[in-house]
């Protein structure tokens, strides 16, 4: 045991020096992660604790062993830090004041194999570059960890598509592109490349077909990476969406904004854009001819407008009854708008009207009663509208009773001047009907007979008459329905 020797606990109390070089000329570059293994690197130079390893460094820096061992290869790029031992692992950080004093000029090209940065400097034209340019390749190595191989191919494409001139921020965006792709191999690359080539392809001729007859630019290729990398769209279903530009100008944005659609919608393949992109113009179709029918011209569907159209169909309403309800909207409310149309669809539905023949059908019926019932609001000496209530009394009278127009007309004479003429018809045809009167002469016999009773009403005898007994075979709403049932026209609808 040491003669003298810190307490355990003075580790968590002391400081740990930092030199302002470190945070000047090393940290300010360095990834995060990086900064953080080689502070505590530093402060266990200072602390050594026995049980410290690769693997409780790395448990204790929330980090895997890869990635601690990786900062220390960084590390030992810049000369920070040397591995003087494999099993287990173990390394020696350098004084950098020391390091400052005794370091050649470029300290990156005596890390690396001297061939490999001849290599660097005869693919970039002879160029010269600075310490700093290196340390940029360098970590394309060390961080990103892509082969001196591939590193060199990508070198090789930059000088081709900048003309000569390579930018290492653009060539180190492309790195890190590569590195996040899983490029590790010459192949890798190559696959790229190819890859690259049919893009630029598809994008010229995507241009082409948008009116601009000319070489992509970089945000251009980044957006088609976008669409296809990113958001799944095939080459074929991005030419696709083009059909949809000819509503505005035809850009490349207005083209991502189309696309941003369908992505959300799922329709990522030619055929499944296609398809739905038709049912999407035949549905503004439609709803042009809503708005047209509406009166209202020069207006442009709205998203809510089209569910609402898809609604009226999922409920079981065809083009022709939507458009029957657009008719009987404008007419009723001097235009109309959706609500009203929404209106008439839903009352329809609760009376089991769901086609157009149903519903005219169901028109001509009412007008019917209705052209019945001014004649008996005529014969009774009333002055109204035909009303569904009437309607309903008049079903029955002739439904359930089976009494025919000329009978009813009959007592709607005879009620005249009485202060509830429809009460009293219905009860002069309920008394014929008791008493089996059918016809207007055995109905005009009765009331004689009742005026030279002196008003005092004789029950007349039952008799047989024909047709009666079918008549009885039926219940009263079967007898009923056989002739009409009261029901809403969208034409002449009363209150």
């Amino acid at each position: 045991m040491a003669f003298c020797t810190f307490d355990d606990n003075t580790a968590l109390f002391d400081s740990t020096p930092v030199e302002n070089m470190f945070i000047t000329e090393y940290m300010l570059r360095a990834p995060g992660d990086f900064v953080k293994v080689y502070l505590y690197a530093l402060m266990l130079c200072y602390h050594p604790s026995p049980r410290m390893s690769l693997t409780s460094m790395a448990r204790d820096l929330d980090m895997t062993e890869e990635e601690v061992e990786r900062a220390f290869k960084y590390w030992a790029r810049d000369g920070l830090v040397r591995r003087v031992a494999d099993h287990p692992p173990a390394y020696v950080l350098r004084n950098l004041k020391q390091l400052t004093l005794t370091r050649a000029e470029n300290p990156g090209e005596q890390l690396y194999n001297r061939n490999f940065t001849e290599e660097i400097r005869r693919v970039l034209g002879g160029r010269e570059l600075r310490s700093a340019d290196y340390q940029i390749i360098f970590d394309w190595i060390d961080v990103l960890e892509l082969p001196e191989e591939v590193v060199l191919m990508l070198l090789q494409m930059e000088m081709e598509n900048s003309g000569g001139r390579v930018s290492l921020r653009i060539a180190d965006k492309r790195a890190q592109e590569w590195a996040q792709s899983g490029v590790r191999t010459v192949e890798d690359v190559e696959k790229i490349i190819v890859i690259g080539k049919e893009r630029e392809a598809q994008l010229r001729r995507l241009l082409a077909r948008l009116g601009q007859r000319r070489a992509p630019s970089d945000d251009e290729k980044e957006m088609y990476r976008k669409w296809i990398d990113e958001w799944g769209f095939t080459p074929q279903a991005v030419q696709e969406a083009c059909r949809e530009t000819t509503k505005g100008t035809p850009t490349m944005a207005y083209l991502d904004g189309i696309l941003l659609r369908q992505h959300q919608l799922g329709r990522h393949e030619a055929q499944a854009l296609e398809a739905g992109m038709q049912r999407e113009r035949t549905a503004r179709d439609f709803a042009r001819d809503v708005f047209a029918g509406l009166g209202r011209t020069g207006v442009t569907p709205t998203q809510e407008d089209l569910a609402a159209i898809e609604a009226w169909r999922a409920q079981g309403a065809g083009d022709e009854l939507i458009l029957l309800a657009v008719s009987a909207a404008h007419r009723r409310s001097g235009g109309g708008n959706m609500d009203d149309v929404d209106a008439f669809l839903t009352r329809w539905r609760e009376r089991g009207l769901t086609t157009a023949d149903a519903v005219r059908a169901d028109a001509a019926r009412t007008r019917a009663l209705n052209a019945q019932l001014r004649g008996i609001y005529e014969a009774a000496g009333l002055e109204k509208r035909p009303s569904a209530p009437d309607r309903d009394l008049l079903c029955r009278w002739a439904g359930e009773m089976g009494m025919n127009q000329e009978m009813i007309l009959q007592a709607a004479q005879y009620a005249r001047g009485s202060g509830a003429p429809m009460m009293a018809i219905g009860k002069i045809l309920a008394d014929w009907h008791r008493a089996g009167i059918t016809t207007p002469e055995a109905a005009r016999a009765e009331h004689e007979a009742h005026v030279r009773a002196g008003g005092q009403k004789q029950p007349a005898s039952p008799a047989v008459q024909p047709g009666r007994d079918m008549l009885m075979r039926h219940t009263p709403q079967e007898r009923r329905a056989t002739y009409s049932a009261a029901v809403v026209d969208f034409d002449e609808e009363e209150s």
